[in-house]
């Protein structure tokens, strides 16, 4: 009687040990029975004494596999993410009045946005009032309340027109999120005829709504985004325990280069700007002036900070972080193609993610990104999990969905000629167009 004991697992080896046991005591019976009869017994006892013997060694294999148990801490594995809805199933008192939010409101715009489990850092009046005052776009934000004066919507807009993009609504540009936020459908169903009929005044093509759920509305949509969601442990050590051999590795190896590593506020401006310009230019993608920057750390005081890593005492790294409620998201982040083989971008991500544990966030957002694209399978390698983003759009009769991406083909040859163009050149006129881009 052989067992393979190394391969018995704890459940399977008890059962084995309590089948031995019965077996033992059969044999035992048969000795007794023969040993009456007169009968030669050495065969049975023989086999009884392999027997008591894989029993021990059975034992103290199943002992061992207590004691591991016991001593070796379960490692931790990130729990499955749920993209909250934006729309609720909650019964609201009506008739419910739609109406454009005040400044005497933003108290209350603030607690409801923080209250909703949708609700965004970019859905907030004072992103709307950002996006107006470092590019001068049209703003509108509606509200609704219900026939107690309760506040339950809200859908926060921006206007973009130029004569190279054409005209249009987003909820909200620059950022991932937006959208409408509401109790019920009927509510929402109110807030979006608000935005439409705003589209309709500015005469623009469409209104696009931004949202990490399907909202279920109904509208012509867009799936094709990506965003990677990360649930964060309470210790880094969790974390890091929780990554493949191969990831700590090139983490390791970016550690090994990286001489310092800084996360602040606008004293780093100029370094981040350095770094997150040349890339961009690289990317052939126009850049965001560094005022877009310094006015939205403005705006967002305690709640963004800037990183910058550096080799050799250059930046080489670099990423714009946000924190609202349990979640951090990096919006931008960037390092130079130069140092591409430093590994310093696995070592930034790294002491970003040991930092949104130490300020207490429950998520990480990766930020968006493409199926296709090597971001995706990036972002992916950390454990953290894809999102599917909602676009939703309301747009005139017959009008299309928008095709403004990078794809497009007849952006190409303006991406290819951006990629050769000097950086002060790039940095002087990108700002000019990204502002008109969503």
């Amino acid at each position: 009687m052989e067992m393979d004991v190394p391969a018995a697992n704890a459940n399977a080896a008890k059962q084995r040990l309590e089948a031995l046991k019965a077996e033992k005591g059969r044999m035992s019976r048969q000795i007794g029975e023969a040993r009456q009869a007169g009968a030669p017994a050495d065969e049975l006892i023989e086999a009884l004494k392999q027997v008591t013997g894989e029993i021990k060694r059975l034992q103290k294999h199943v002992k061992k596999q207590l004691n591991d148990q016991q001593t070796t801490p379960a490692r931790w594995i990130p729990p499955e993410v749920e993209a909250p809805r934006p729309i609720g199933e909650r019964p609201v008192n009506g008739p419910i009045e739609v109406k454009p939010v005040t400044s005497q409101m933003e108290p209350l715009i603030e607690e409801y946005v923080a209250g909703h489990a949708a609700g965004t850092m970019w859905h907030r009046p004072r992103v709307a009032e950002f996006v107006r005052q470092t590019y001068g776009h049209p703003t509108a934000c509606f509200c609704a309340l219900d026939g107690n004066g309760n506040l339950v919507g809200l859908l926060p807009m921006v206007q973009l027109s130029s004569r190279l993009f054409g005209n249009f609504v987003v909820s909200m540009p620059y950022f991932n999120y937006g959208g409408v936020l509401a109790e019920n459908a009927v509510v929402a169903e109110q807030l979006l005829a608000a935005g439409a009929q705003w589209r309709s005044e500015l005469g623009a093509d469409h209104l696009e709504l931004r949202s990490c759920h399907d909202t279920g509305a109904g509208l012509p949509q867009r799936t094709d985004k990506i965003t990677f969601w990360l649930p964060l442990p309470a210790s880094p050590d969790d974390l890091w325990g929780s990554f493949q051999p191969k990831l700590r590795a090139q983490v390791r190896r970016g550690e090994r280069e990286l001489d310092g590593l800084s996360i602040g506020g606008e004293e780093l401006l100029d370094a981040f700007y350095q770094v997150f310009s040349t890339n961009m230019r690289d990317l052939g993608t126009p850049v965001y002036g560094k005022a877009f920057f310094r006015n939205l750390l403005i705006s967002l005081p305690g709640e963004a900070w800037l990183v910058v890593a550096r080799i050799n005492g250059q930046a080489v790294g670099c990423a714009f972080l946000t924190g609202y409620g349990t979640r951090m998201e990096i919006p931008w982040a960037s390092t130079l193609r130069s140092h591409s083989h430093t590994a310093i971008n696995m070592i930034m991500y790294w002491r970003i993610l040991e930092f949104a544990i130490e300020k207490g966030f429950g998520v990480f957002d990766f930020g968006r990104c493409s199926e296709d694209a090597g971001t995706y399978r990036f972002k992916q390698q950390w454990g953290a999990q894809p999102l599917r983003l909602h676009w939703d759009y309301i747009l005139p009769d017959g009008g299309q969905l928008p095709a403004l991406n990078p794809n497009n083909p007849k952006f190409r040859l303006l991406i290819a000629t951006w990629k050769r163009l000097p950086v002060w050149v790039a940095n002087l006129i990108g700002p000019h167009i990204v502002r008109v881009l969503p």
